[in-house]
């Protein structure tokens, strides 16, 4: 059985619906930053490895399976003084495996939005009972203050015998979910032993990754890449930082056939007739939304050409496929 090496002093599990991807980005560098020869793992959009030489892509032959965690812990060498691995299982009957093979000193739970409602069922309580599951029992639970009152995550906290402890959300300007990853990252800092100051300046030079929410430009029209977002909640969220009208903006909703849950949670907002258009791409959906035309696109390049001059577009749903290929190519 893999097992984190045991002279990694620092050891840190990262789980939750969102953000989990950014705060090991964001640890990685306050680690490193601070001496420490920190390797790091996240599976977020596109799988990678981090570690003293920089970051890489962790290439698969298949399909995501998480005995990947247990093969890249396999893998460390004897030098890492500290690790970060982001919680890949989905299967709530896998969530434990991550924690058993690391065998975390911290363990982050970033929030419980619902997600994978096909496996996880249909809200944020249910989301709860299965993140829980990857909470080491009578371990260090770092969780957000904005989940200081949620009285169902914490009990089931307590019943697994964790020691509970919260994180406010960091002084700083952008949107508030940035704020409360960065604060999440900086108090596990502290609780690490690690100098806050230092770490808070090393963090803030971290550039944005190239599939965060950001908003292109696209010749003459705008195109707000928010197809990572994952969940109804972060997407209106994302949506209304814009301060774009519904009238003046087309959406488009990236579907995948293996998340019917997440399309059918989208589904009310997407209906609305405010929306200048909605546009459906990927997978063509069972479910008929109300104005909104389901369009067969085979290349990033057709995608673009949905773009008019002075276009205010926002993409939502899944980055998997046509909007992975668009954002790793706006990258470059």
């Amino acid at each position: 059985m893999a097992r984190a090496n045991p002279d990694a002093a620092r050891r840190v599990l990262v789980t939750g619906s969102r953000g989990k991807s950014t705060i090991v980005r964001l640890l990685h560098a306050a680690l490193q930053g601070a001496g420490l020869h920190t390797h790091s793992r996240i599976t977020g959009v596109v799988p990678r490895e981090m570690g003293p030489q920089g970051t890489r892509p962790i290439l698969r032959s298949s399909g995501a399976h998480v005995e990947e965690m247990r093969w890249w812990l396999r893998q460390l060498p004897k030098t890492a003084a500290a690790i970060v691995m982001e919680n890949s299982a989905i299967t709530p009957e896998l969530q434990h495996l991550a924690g058993q093979w690391l065998r975390p000193e911290l363990t982050i739970l970033s929030n419980t939005l619902a997600d994978h409602q096909e496996v996880w069922g249909p809200d944020e309580a249910s989301a709860a009972e299965v993140l829980v599951r990857g909470v080491p029992r009578k371990g260090r639970v770092l969780l957000p203050a904005c989940l200081a009152n949620d009285e169902h995550l914490l009990r089931l906290l307590k019943q697994r015998s964790c020691t509970i402890q919260f994180a406010k959300a960091a002084d700083l300007d952008g949107q508030h979910y940035q704020a409360v990853n960065m604060g999440l990252a900086l108090e596990a800092v502290r609780r690490l032993g690690l100098a806050v100051a230092p770490a808070l300046e090393t963090m803030s030079k971290l550039s944005r990754d190239s599939y965060d929410f950001h908003v292109a430009s696209v010749g003459d029209a705008e195109l707000a890449m928010a197809f990572s977002a994952n969940d109804i909640v972060s997407t209106r969220t994302l949506f209304e930082s814009l301060n774009w009208t519904r009238e003046a903006t087309r959406l488009v909703y990236n579907h995948r056939r293996d998340r019917p849950g997440r399309f059918e949670s989208f589904a009310q907002w997407l209906e609305s007739p405010e929306w200048r258009e909605v546009l459906i791409i990927g997978d063509k959906p069972g479910l008929r939304i109300g104005n909104a035309s389901y369009r067969k696109i085979r290349s990033k390049e057709k995608l673009l050409r949905l773009l008019r001059p002075g276009d205010r577009m926002f993409g939502c749903g899944n980055i998997a496929g046509l909007p992975l290929a668009l954002a790793t190519s706006l990258a470059r």
